[in-house]
């Protein structure tokens, strides 16, 4: 037994259990988790070395890194500890048995709080646990709060060495015991794994069983099947799929000229020959229109195959699918036509040329003899039919319906429902209007009414000359093409508004500007310089100019070459005047300052400067610069009389001075051979102000 500096313990009545979660240590692997060692064989040889020492204290703790689990204690109902300047941290150094009779005497110990305050250990005796590998697993140790100067007697260091001893094979004991539970828990796991690796089988192979049937029903509902074509004897044998496709009762094998026989008139010559087959030149990909032998419906499909040759390398036979793709051409059909009815409303420079091709497109796509817009005033309830489409056999119709030949439709329309006939025969409710209709040369028709704020204004019809069948596709096609007809029709009727108010507003501006011009003529009707009055007016002019442009784009904004020509020609200088620069948006705000500046340059060069001599020519350029766009302008005068700077500066130069604003750039450069303006200022600001 060996004498040691006190320990720092673990407060063992304030630490925390909760503040230190369990462990492994780098030991502890084949004993199993710390909590496994949670036993009550061991709490009694705690509580015996306790009885044996006369101590209020007694632990077995286990080494768990740098911490100590109690996983049996008397005396405390802490679980953790810290390793750290403890009596176990010596004994485990050591690997021996050390007592600290008083942990106040040993300078190590004596700042620890748990020594000098509550709960004020003092006395301690520990033994080394070994694992059979003669590694430390632990420490058997008993704690009190007295010191004894005379340490352990000799019948106590035995019996704690006894302890030690015993605590330890409780301890093997527990390690076989986990390792078997180990190797249990193992085999079922092993036993399940097994049972769950053959489940997943079984359900693999189920879901193989099921994908393989949804495939044969995703095949049916896709229209593929599949055919062998035999290039020797000419039979071709064909899935039920195959049969179903193309109409005819189910049968093995079809021959060449059978087959032949359902491909559409048109798309015949698009079928290769058997010698093409067999030189391999035949494409093996290939989409063509078939006429079904039950329905006789016309039926797009898509042929698939690779050749199968034999051991010289002559192809033998043709392998492979045969799909109907008819919606999907179908769609794609409609998709191209709605574009290109998109592309006709946007290109169209009038109402009417606008109806009559986008009718003309949806009329040849649905293959049917009329399609037109009728307006319709509510007030006086009749139809008056626009523009439209009409196919060559049939008569195209126009002028005006009353509410009372069409009764039936009328009504039905108000509600903003469309109407959908497929034969003028069926309904009966339509008994009154079969004759106005046949009339028309209508016997099936579909009509989209036009809503405004709930009121109707118009429709769209599709007439057909024989019953038919429509499709959802074919509704919702003229559903979507109307929309688009009708969005334009409103876009052509908005503009035409707006171009009587901008005339309107250009006119009221035009007589203010004239107003504005008399009286400044009567301001000046006795004045002899009449140089005033006469910059004054152009000045109006080219403020006329800039507005008159701007009211044409809706007051919206408009570009600088426009604006430049707008300013010049009016002073007929625009032949002298080189322009060049890149297209550049105004704003309103912009396109007035512009007008004005460019107003005083230009005025200025034929008064005093190069466009005041005849051999005299200007410059104007501009360009877009840099990350953030700027814009530059360049005026430059050249064969002009020599050009000195102003004594005084007038109204005109201050006018070019102010140039575009606060977020513009003025600089004049009067030189010898000329005037010289540069304007600069971000395109963003030129467009948006």
């Amino acid at each position: 037994m060996q004498d040691r500096v006190p320990v720092q313990e673990a407060d063992l009545e304030t630490l925390s259990s909760s503040a230190v979660q369990p462990g492994n240590s780098a030991g502890l692997g084949a004993y199993g988790d710390l909590e496994a060692f949670s036993d009550l064989d061991l709490d009694d040889l705690a509580i015996a070395a306790a009885s044996l020492c006369r101590t209020p204290i007694a632990l077995v703790s286990i080494l768990d890194g740098d911490q100590l689990w109690f996983s049996a204690r008397v005396g405390t109902d802490q679980t953790y500890g810290a390793l750290e300047n403890s009596g176990c941290a010596a004994v485990i150094a050591r690997r021996a048995p050390v007592v600290i009779t008083d942990m106040m005497a040993d300078p190590e110990t004596r700042r620890n709080s748990l020594v000098c305050g509550a709960p004020g250990l003092r006395f301690y005796a520990g033994y080394p646990l070994f694992t059979a590998d003669n590694e430390i697993f632990g420490t058997l140790c008993v704690v009190d709060l007295q010191k004894r100067p005379q340490g352990l007697s000799q019948r106590e260091h035995d019996g704690l060495a006894a302890l030690a001893r015993q605590t330890m094979r409780l301890m093997e004991l527990r390690r076989e015991t986990i390792a078997q539970e180990r190797r249990l828990a193992a085999q079922q796991l092993r036993r399940k794994r097994v049972a769950r690796e053959a489940r997943q089988a079984e359900a693999e192979r189920r879901q193989a069983r099921e994908k393989y049937a949804l495939h044969q029903a995703a095949g049916a509902a896709g229209g593929v099947g599949i055919y062998e074509y035999d290039l020797v004897s000419g039979d071709i044998t064909v899935s039920p799929e195959v049969c179903r496709i193309i109409g005819m009762p189910v049968t093995e094998v079809v021959t060449a000229p059978q087959w032949a026989q359902r491909v559409h008139e048109d798309d015949k010559a698009r079928i290769p020959l058997l010698s093409e087959l067999l030189d391999g030149s035949a494409p093996l990909k290939l989409e063509y229109r078939i006429v079904r032998d039950d329905d006789r419906k016309e039926r797009w499909v898509l042929r698939q195959g690779v050749l199968d040759r034999d051991a010289t390398g002559r192809p033998v036979r043709l392998i492979g699918t045969l799909q109907d793709i008819t919606p999907e051409k179908n769609a794609t059909s409609r998709l191209t036509t709605l574009l290109a009815v998109e592309d006709a409303l946007r290109a169209a420079t009038t109402r009417r040329q606008a109806l009559t091709e986008a009718c003309e497109l949806l009329g040849r796509r649905l293959e049917v003899q009329r399609v037109g817009f009728a307006a319709i005033t509510m007030r006086d309830e009749v139809f008056t039919i626009d523009h439209g489409w009409c196919s060559p056999d049939v008569p195209p119709i126009s002028g005006v319906f009353t509410f009372q030949t069409f009764r039936r439709t009328s009504n039905f329309l108000r509600s903003g429902a469309v109407l959908i006939l497929d034969d003028l025969s069926n309904p009966s409710w339509m008994e009154e209007e079969q004759e106005a209709c046949r009339a028309l040369g209508v016997e099936a028709q579909i009509i989209v009414p036009k809503m405004d704020h709930g009121e109707l204004t118009g429709c769209l019809f599709v007439h057909s000359a024989t019953p038919r069948d429509w499709t959802l596709d074919e509704t919702s096609f003229i559903r979507t093409g109307s929309d688009r007809i009708f969005t334009a029709l409103d876009e052509w009727e908005a503009e035409a508004r707006q171009e009587i108010v901008n005339h309107e507003i250009l006119h009221r501006l035009k007589n203010t500007l004239s107003i504005v011009q008399s009286l400044a003529h009567q301001g000046f009707r006795n004045v002899d310089d009449q140089g005033p009055l006469a910059t004054f007016t152009s000045r109006l002019v080219a403020l006329s100019a800039a507005h008159d442009l701007l009211m044409r784009r809706n007051w919206q904004s408009t570009d600088l070459a426009s604006l430049v020509r707008g300013v010049l020609t009016p002073l007929g200088v625009e032949e002298r005047v080189e322009v060049s620069g890149p297209f550049l948006k105004l704003g309103p705000d912009t396109a007035t300052s512009f007008s004005m500046a460019l107003h005083e340059l230009a005025t200025n060069a034929v008064k005093y400067g190069a466009l005041s001599v005849p051999d005299g020519k200007v410059s104007l350029s501009w360009t877009i610069t840099g990350a953030e766009a700027v814009m530059t302008l360049k005026w430059r005068e050249t064969g002009g009389p020599p050009v000195t700077a102003p004594k005084r500066t007038g109204f005109g130069v201050r006018l070019l001075r102010s140039g575009l604003g606060r977020h513009g750039k003025t600089e004049l450069h009067y030189a010898s051979t000329g005037l010289c303006a540069d304007l600069t200022a971000p395109t963003l600001s030129l467009a948006t102000l």
